[in-house]
């Protein structure tokens, strides 16, 4: 099978030799608890299927790891867990797209072997460092292995794509949550310093002062280092990858989590560095945890998708929604897991960020909400059944298949003549480099982006160094970095000088409130949908609203248009400029512009 990503009216495909699909899928951690069969029930084709070099945690607190067995922990490789899975979906689906997501990450032997080569991690065990040299070559060693062998298999005609992942959480974090901290880490630090800015032998920065006290210029280098390097690496195991399928299917990589988090230790903000990468065609992140994924708010993007799709890849979106469905995972798997990692209640009794709405309405408003999100971004779908058994309701598999549906239908359709954001976020990812690690000042940019998204408003997210290219589309710009970057001060006063209405914490010392983000933005002329701080998604011939509070939701449009129901209402279609309608509380509403 030969695969590329294809923009069609400006919305993500997968082209599999020539025919196009809409980008959505469905994984699971724990494969023999996965809901393949009702997702194959609903239409849908594309999966992801876990497989890892260990079987070593991926979570490097908890100690967690959904792989009990590494392909290469044994003296010969066991190809025969990836194998069993991947003919298991094929026996229900004999035309599914599938995409291999492989973690590498190196067995015990190595890391016991090579112990120059890696970090302590936080539970006290030791992993690869992620810029080791050592491990990008054995790691590539082994990833011809692995792929070498499903090309030669029975099912090699039904992969239609990778992703490459690898650190923490298969996220490319740092295993020591800290870049890479070690002699040999502050060795390619100092290459790094001499090659990018022609500095020698820079002072080393003690660990100790890396978090929360005065920012030296060593320290800020190191924070740009930790991400720069992290980025090189995910490049590379692309471009090796790419190499071994002499490119003829996608590759895709967790990475570039800017909007959200906001440690520069962790290593994710490098994007700038590899976006335009020619090996990497797809970015991925989890939809963002605020608020431990309450309901009554945005769940907006890790990643800046708007740049991404701007520089030709897709954002592929990781949805692992929970829903009244969601056990604990040692439910999924007895006696496998300590007791004590993933609870769903804290020790006061509140729910934590491992627990699903209680009832299967809220968890359809869930599911309903982040799939509005995502396609009124353009951008693909995985859902995420993290422990297997999640979605596995009549309900919500029939609104699975009805997304399905208005997702395959509207991605070949013109819908540029339909109401998009007029306002942009303006993302200075090395902007993090200018903050002293734990700063209250870090949390600048994510208390601005999930406020943004309760004024009823829709946005976009560029990155700085995009402004040029597109903020003549606008009428407003927010800049959320509080000390920004040369590239975030550039765009900034190019927005001025075209006279687009600028908002910038660095200027007013200030995150601010979604009230704030409304009256700044209604007084620039920029179109309200709703002010009852509702969530409001419109873009790519969708529109969508998800309630804060029970009763009467009000919706205006920009001007008139024929408004036809989709999911989550049972309103008439019509012809309108203004919607009201009833609603309960935390309840998600889908609208589609008529095509016709």
């Amino acid at each position: 099978m030969k695969t590329k990503v294809e923009f069609v009216n400006g919305k993500p495909a997968v082209n599999a030799d020539g025919k196009l699909y809409a980008p959505l899928a469905y994984t699971t951690y724990f494969d023999e608890c996965g809901e393949w069969s009702d997702f194959i029930g609903c239409g849908y084709k594309m999966f992801f299927v876990n497989v890892s070099f260990t079987d070593l945690p991926i979570n490097n607190i908890t100690g967690f790891t959904p792989f009990l067995t590494g392909v290469f922990e044994g003296d010969v490789p066991d190809y025969s867990g990836f194998d069993g899975y991947v003919r298991g979906i094929l026996s229900m689906c004999p035309d599914a797209l599938i995409f291999p997501r492989i973690n590498i990450s190196m067995p015990l032997k190595w890391v016991s072997k090579n112990t120059y080569e890696t970090v302590r991690t936080p539970n006290g065990g030791a992993r690869e460092s992620v810029f080791s040299d050592l491990f990008m070559r054995d790691g590539a060693y082994l990833l011809n292995e692995l792929v070498s062998h499903i090309r030669s298999a029975d099912y090699s005609e039904n992969i239609a794509g990778y992703q490459v992942c690898g650190g923490t959480t298969q996220e490319w974090i740092h295993h020591d949550l800290f870049g890479s901290y070690s002699e040999m880490g502050m060795k390619k630090f100092r290459e790094w310093v001499l090659s990018e800015y022609g500095t020698e032998n820079i002072k080393i920065p003690e660990k100790s002062k890396l978090t929360g006290g005065i920012l030296t210029e060593e320290i800020k280098k190191y924070y740009e280092f930790c991400s720069v390097s992290a980025a090189k690496t995910v490049e590379y195991f692309a471009k090796e990858l790419k190499a071994i399928i002499n490119g003829e299917q996608i590759v895709g990589a967790f990475y570039g989590y800017n909007c959200f988090v906001n440690d520069p230790l962790w290593g994710l903000h490098g994007l700038r560095s590899i976006i335009d990468s020619p090996y990497i065609d797809f970015f991925s992140s989890p939809c963002c945890y605020d608020d431990g994924r309450n309901l009554g708010l945005d769940w907006g993007d890790m990643l800046p998708v708007d740049s991404v799709k701007l520089h030709g890849k897709m954002c592929f979106i990781e949805c692992d929604i929970r829903t009244h469905l969601t056990e604990r995972m040692q439910a999924s798997r007895p006696g496998v897991y300590p007791d004590d990692i993933y609870q769903q209640f804290d020790s006061r009794g509140n729910k934590t960020v491992w627990c699903g709405p209680d009832t299967c309405e809220l968890s359809l408003s869930a599911v309903t909400k982040a799939f509005a999100h995502q396609v009124t971004k353009a951008s693909g779908i995985w859902w995420f059944d993290m422990w297997g058994g999640w979605y596995h309701d009549e309900k919500i598999m029939a609104c699975m298949k009805k997304m399905h549906s208005h997702y395959s239908k509207y991605l070949l359709e013109d819908t540029s003549s339909f109401p998009s954001a007029e306002t942009v976020l303006f993302i200075d990812e090395k902007a993090y480099s200018n903050i002293p690690r734990g700063s209250e000042l870090s949390c600048f940019v994510n208390n601005t982006r999930v406020a943004l998204g309760n004024t009823g408003i829709p946005f976009d997210i560029y990155m700085v160094e995009d402004a040029e290219k597109i903020i003549h589309k606008y009428k407003a710009a927010i800049f959320p970095a509080p000390s920004p970057s040369e590239s975030g001060i550039k765009a900034l006063e190019l927005c001025r000088k075209l006279g687009i209405a600028c908002l910038s914490s660095a200027e007013d010392n200030a995150s601010y409130s979604t009230q704030e983000l409304r009256s700044f933005l209604v007084s620039s002329g920029v179109h309200c949908y709703n002010s009852q701080n509702c969530v409001v998604y419109c873009s790519n011939g969708f529109l969508a609203v998800h309630t804060v509070d029970d009763g009467e939701v009000n919706i205006s449009l920009p001007e008139k248009y024929r408004l036809i129901p989709l999911l989550g209402t049972d309103t008439a279609e019509c012809e309108t400029d203004k919607i009201s309608f009833i609603a309960s509380k935390h309840s998600t509403a889908v609208f589609g512009f008529s095509l016709g």
